[in-house]
């Protein structure tokens, strides 16, 4: 699904589109988010809430779905869209938060913002913003339904859930080799410091960023569990594309966190 090339054309050449959208009807509650990455690859996403919320709390659940993506995907510069007049200017700090709600919701958004070095948030009008509204609607069943769209499924809202209270870490199996490759950092152990020096042989840093040599294959981009999950989804999209099933067991590990 192509974005509004408008849109485009008001943005960097490095920079993520994020377009998101909540709904709350006595029908249905949901949230829609439509992220894209400069060279064009496309995550679309249903959201549906099994708890009761107000438009305005839609519209959070949204932006913080969105942001969430963007944060897994490592995202350094985004710009993100949405026609929630609230929710834009509470972001940006244009409007003070006095639902007390809404005030726990804007602070979480304000953390996931932390995350993204370059960033803007941006009002846009409800037409300009169909194609998230649409996806904030949908059913699974829905004759307007793409194959390509992810579907969530939100059971207790984000200020509730267990991840507010989650300090991040970003330790994982490169650690131990950026630690000895850029600090000099070695295990107690004789025998782990040994191993860990000969298996680093085969390692560099270049800019904060680990790299494998190897024999057989360009230098390989280390990735840890974050960004395997984002390139898991892209396998996915292009190998099993007329796979639903495939897509979404590919979603469903990049929100839910599974190795």
């Amino acid at each position: 699904m192509d974005m509004d090339s408008e849109l485009e054309k008001d943005t960097s050449p490095g920079a993520w589109i994020l377009k998101v959208d909540g709904s709350s009807t006595s029908e249905r509650s949901g949230a829609g988010l439509i992220l894209k990455s400069p060279e064009g690859f496309t995550v679309q996403t249903d959201i549906s809430f099994g708890f009761p919320t107000t438009n305005n709390q839609a519209e959070y659940e949204a932006l913080i779905a969105g942001l969430k993506l963007s944060r897994t995907l490592r995202v350094q510069d985004l710009k993100l869209y949405s026609d929630s007049q609230i929710v834009v200017k509470q972001t940006n700090g244009e409007y003070i938060e006095k639902d007390p709600t809404l005030a726990k919701y804007q602070a979480l958004v304000q953390s996931y913002l932390a995350s993204i070095p370059n960033h803007q948030v941006l009002q846009i009008c409800r037409e300009e913003n169909q194609q998230v509204d649409i996806l904030s609607k949908l059913v699974r069943n829905s004759s307007d339904l793409d194959c390509s769209v992810y579907f969530e499924e939100l059971h207790k809202p984000s200020i509730e859930s267990e991840e507010v209270l989650e300090i991040e870490s970003n330790h994982n199996w490169m650690t131990p080799f950026i630690n000895y490759l850029e600090k000099g950092y070695l295990p107690k152990d004789k025998g782990k410091d040994q191993r860990l020096k000969a298996k680093a042989a085969k390692f560099f840093l270049e800019e904060g960023i680990l790299y494998r040599r190897t024999f057989s294959s360009p230098i390989l981009k280390c990735f840890g569990p974050e960004e395997a999950k984002y390139c898991l989804a892209e396998v996915h999209e292009g190998i099993c594309g007329d796979h639903k099933s495939a897509k979404v067991l590919a979603h469903k590990i990049i929100r839910q966190g599974y190795y």
